[in-house]
């Protein structure tokens, strides 16, 4: 993500901002929210349910669990406790009302928490229907609650909270902002890849740090650069994260938002079996994604986040220490598993972009694509619909992240430069196509 700023700095004194409102309204839960309550009202009938949701760090559990408490109310429950975990309590329910008892972070209980908190559940089953609602991260801990809870009710309802869909996150921006996002924010907004946590504090982040601006009609990007909000948010989850899994974090993020596992093994210095482990907290983390042969940063927004943690002279260290640990043979350096290498394009055919530094945005590779056709500033400006200083500021930073101090070495190091016979030669690692932080604002 860049920093470039559109339109004149104000000579006036910045009018304070506005206050931006303290509670936002469930977005995109709809489907999630009908299953949790058709459970509520079941239960209240039925004599008892469970509703267990799950999902990774940020995904909105708590507001979800905050959405159904009000719901339970609406639907006649006498009382919705949420017990602490030194003394969990249960109520007797003697009134044969319904009673909602709600446990979120279920994945902090202890063995003893949740031994209490199932002998006063057993003691007071005598009284009216209860219902639970228990919240935790995907896959982690409370499993014998849920067991012995599940089998004492009538209906046991299992919701996962997923990313929100583009719409959604949208809406959410709209309400923070109090107006509907631009085209240009709008693209901004979904880089955090409805990860609701991220969602949030990116827009949050923007508008404490005045890079949007609401007229009467949209919100409009200032400035595209990361929040402060956000790396800090960041550092905070990184600090408490294990030592191995930030070592594969930032390996990972340097070699693209999307690796070859192959790639990541010489650079770790990790046998497979030990790798495991810390992949499946990864993933049960929200950090990555896995596959069968590939790990990919879930959004782009997190992908960044953990690059820029990275700082640049080490980025370009351990992409030259993984293609020197690759094969000489063979597509991306010889790994018989990897994708077949591209045809070389004929004569009148656009080249692909070859594969270069990983941490370049849409917007960058653009401009090295032109500088490899021999495009001087004022021609890329004119095609880019930016001005020349603006392109002067991509090609210094260009500079800064590979290391060099000429447009040949950029080519060079970004695997721009052709082969004698005229093919492009590929880079170090792949790269991304265009995406989100592209480096402009609105205007430019």
């Amino acid at each position: 993500m860049t920093a470039v700023t559109t339109g004149r700095v104000p000579s006036e004194p910045l009018a304070p901002l506005a206050p931006l409102p303290p509670r936002l309204p469930l977005r995109g839960r709809g489907p999630e929210t009908d299953r949790a309550l058709g459970a509520l009202r079941s239960g209240a009938a039925r004599g008892g349910a469970l509703v267990a949701v799950e999902g990774v760090p940020g995904s909105g559990k708590t507001r979800f669990l905050d959405e159904l408490v009000a719901g339970a109310r609406r639907l006649g429950y006498a009382d919705c406790l949420r017990p602490p975990f030194c003394d969990p309590p249960v109520p007797a329910a003697d009134s044969g009302e319904p009673v909602l008892v709600v446990l979120d972070d279920a994945h902090f209980l202890g063995d003893e928490a949740c031994d209490a908190l199932l002998a006063r559940h057993r003691r007071h089953r005598a009284g009216g229907p209860v219902v639970w609602l228990v919240a935790r991260h995907g896959g982690a801990g409370a499993g014998r609650l849920d067991a012995v809870l599940a089998g004492s009710v009538g209906r046991t309802e299992r919701i996962t909270l997923g990313p929100l869909g583009g719409p959604a996150s949208l809406q959410v921006a709209a309400d923070i902002l109090g107006a509907p996002p631009s085209a240009p924010l709008a693209r901004v907004v979904r880089s955090a890849g409805g990860h609701p946590e991220l969602l949030v504090e990116l827009v949050r982040g923007l508008w404490e740090e005045r890079l949007v601006r609401v007229d009467a009609d949209e919100a409009r990007l200032v400035e595209e650069r990361i929040p402060q909000r956000l790396r800090d948010l960041l550092h905070g989850r990184l600090r408490d994260y294990p030592d191995e899994g930030r070592q594969l974090l930032r390996v990972a993020a340097v070699l693209g938002r999307e690796c070859a596992v192959d790639d990541l093994l010489p650079v770790l210095r990790a046998a497979p079996s030990a790798l495991l482990l810390t992949l499946d907290r990864a993933t049960a983390a929200g950090l990555l994604t896995v596959g069968d042969t590939r790990v990919r940063f879930p959004n782009e927004l997190l992908w960044q986040l953990v690059v820029d943690s990275v700082p640049a002279g080490l980025r370009h260290a351990l992409r030259r220490q993984v293609a020197a640990a690759r094969p000489a043979d063979g597509p991306g350096g010889g790994r018989g598993e990897g994708p077949a290498a591209p045809p070389v394009p004929g004569p009148g055919t656009d080249r692909a972009a070859p594969a270069g530094p990983p941490d370049l945005n849409g917007q960058e590779h653009r401009i090295i694509r032109m500088i490899a056709e021999g495009l001087t500033n004022k021609q890329i400006a004119r095609r880019l619909g930016i001005s020349p200083h603006t392109v002067n500021y991509h090609l210094k930073k260009l500079f800064r992240k590979a290391g060099v101090n000429s447009r040949i070495a950029l080519l060079r190091e970004t695997g721009w430069h052709d082969r004698p016979d005229g093919s492009p030669q590929p880079g170090p690692v792949a790269g991304p196509g265009p995406e989100p932080f592209e480096g402009r604002g609105e205007g430019q």
